[in-house]
């Protein structure tokens, strides 16, 4: 017995898209629903229950210049891939090039690692003279 799927006379684009029938969007989606729910969530309860208060996450703001560091050499390898992936699709037409969601994700997430760097020694200090007046 053929299915859709083994089906020679069935064309690829009415394939299901995944595995199994289910797509790989409804599994992304659903992977960062429960990570959404565990950051709003029980990330902050189990903190607390582990003594964790804001004190604690003190440390976190201690590390700023290698968490920072490390935010860009993940950005710069996002960056790399997606320009390697755009020129090999140039040059083999057998691909999709990046989705201008990609571009633009990557590119906000550049703004916000920018604003990061240059958030405590330029932006900071002049916000706390216009807000406390000085």
């Amino acid at each position: 017995m053929t299915t859709p799927l083994n089906d020679p006379a069935t064309r690829h684009e009415d394939r299901p898209v995944g595995f199994d029938g289910w797509s790989w969007a409804a599994i992304g989606t659903s992977v960062s629903a429960v990570v959404a729910w565990a950051a709003c969530c029980v990330l902050p309860m189990s903190l607390a229950a582990a003594g964790v208060t804001l004190a604690g996450t003190a440390f976190f703001a201690q590390q700023r210049a290698w968490l920072t560091a490390l935010a860009a050499v993940v950005l710069a390898l996002g960056w790399v891939l997606l320009w390697r992936r755009s020129r090999r699709c140039k040059l083999d037409r057998g691909c999709k090039p990046p989705s201008r969601l990609n571009v633009a994700l990557m590119s906000v997430a550049s703004f916000l690692l920018t604003l990061a760097i240059v958030w405590q020694p330029l932006i900071e200090p002049r916000l706390l003279s216009i807000i406390l007046g000085r």
